[in-house]
């Protein structure tokens, strides 16, 4: 799913265009064991509550690709009769009317996730008739080409709000208030299908979790199965060490400031495509070459390195290694952060034998929080001597 169909679907989990038509999950306890299941009570709600749960919901649908947001494909044996599609396609199909094929899809998130403490599991089922579009890109209203069946799943820690004073409204004063349970964030989640082109993906699922090294892979093979996806810091990583490998000795300033440049204003012309851009093994060759690599480096040294890192046939979101804000310069004893729009500033200079970073001071320049004047401002300052 692109930004704009992750963007489509969020959209239908808001209070006033809400397409939910049922819930269902279970409320589960620090053993394992289920203390409850969730009664349909979705159409009798009040509005306070609906709100609530769709912003649950949406959470789910929340983040950037390849740190809170994956595209996990379904193992071909998994759309057979008892594989881990068949099932979700099942629950998905039967729009949570037989409570028994519910609870057993939800046992199975249970026997799969390594959580610590109480959680809720929450199923939303809903139904979007995708309108159809021009070739302007207008939506047509009356013109659907498909009916989107949707299951959302998130799981939330559920965790003891602490006691204390509280305003009561009623008698106009504050009151100790017990401690109660409450309902968190989600830690992980996921839509099945996903949306692609606008349509069903009944072979994907796009899976959601919290914290990017916390994608919870234990769950994911015990509801997908297939490969593990890959991680933004995990492609920065590959980047790093291709770079490394293939510049060698010429893996100087210069080289890899003009290398990142490249990748970001690439990103700025696709800016408008909603398409991630990948990085190919021939694009990236193209980058170090523009970027100062030697042209001897470009061949097998590279071709290993780029086939271990990233796989034969592999890309790289560009994303993961490019559009940064402020290009960070570190040593161990030193950061220095710029913004990337300035970064042609910086240069380097060899001065008595030893390269120096030069970096050109300007007015309005502060040391912990104290406004200095540098030698230029100093000079000009000073009163002209008199003969």
């Amino acid at each position: 799913m692109d930004k704009q169909e992750t963007l489509e679907i969020r959209k239908l989990l808001t209070k006033n265009n809400c397409r939910i038509d049922r819930i269902a999950g279970c409320f589960v306890d620090e053993n394992g064991q289920v203390i409850t299941d969730l009664k349909d009570t979705w159409r009798a709600m009040p509005e306070e509550e609906v709100e609530k749960y769709c912003e649950l919901f949406r959470k789910t649908l929340t983040g950037k690709q390849g740190k809170n947001l994956f595209h996990l494909e379904f193992p071909l044996r998994e759309e057979e009769e008892g594989g881990r599609q068949n099932l979700m396609y099942r629950v998905l199909q039967d729009n949570f009317h037989d409570p028994a094929l519910v609870q057993g899809f939800c046992r199975q998130i249970i026997q799969n996730l390594s959580l610590m403490g109480r959680y809720l599991i929450l199923l939303g089922h809903g139904a979007y008739d995708i309108p159809a579009k021009s070739s302007d890109g207008t939506e047509m209203d009356d013109a659907s080409e498909y009916v989107y069946l949707f299951l959302v799943c998130c799981i939330c820690p559920v965790t003891e709000i602490k006691e204390g004073l509280c305003f009561d409204e009623e008698s106009l004063t504050f009151i100790n208030k017990r401690s109660d349970l409450g309902v968190q964030a989600p830690e992980v989640g996921f839509l099945f299908p996903e949306f692609n082109d606008r349509a069903p993906d009944i072979h994907a699922v796009q899976w959601y979790a919290k914290k990017e090294e916390e994608r919870h892979p234990e769950l994911i093979d015990g509801l997908v199965g297939g490969d593990m996806p890959v991680t933004v810091s995990a492609q920065k990583e590959q980047f790093k060490d291709i770079v490394e490998q293939t510049l060698g000795r010429d893996c100087d300033f210069e080289n890899v400031k003009s290398l990142t440049e490249a990748v970001d204003e690439m990103l700025k012309e696709q800016k408008d495509n909603p398409e991630p851009v990948e990085l190919g093994k021939t694009e990236v060759r193209r980058l170090l070459h523009e970027s100062g690599a030697a042209p001897d480096s470009l061949g097998q040294t590279f071709e290993e390195s780029f086939d271990e890192m990233v796989g034969e046939g592999g890309t790289i979101n560009a994303e993961s290694i490019g559009g940064r804000s402020v290009m960070e310069i570190r040593s161990p004893s030193v950061k220095i952060s710029v913004k990337s729009d300035m970064t042609q500033m910086i240069t380097t200079r060899i001065i008595d034998g030893r390269e120096y970073l030069l970096i050109p001071v300007q007015d309005n320049i502060e040391l912990n929080g104290i406004r200095i004047l540098n030698s230029r401002r100093l000079q000009e300052d000073q009163p002209e001597e008199r003969d």
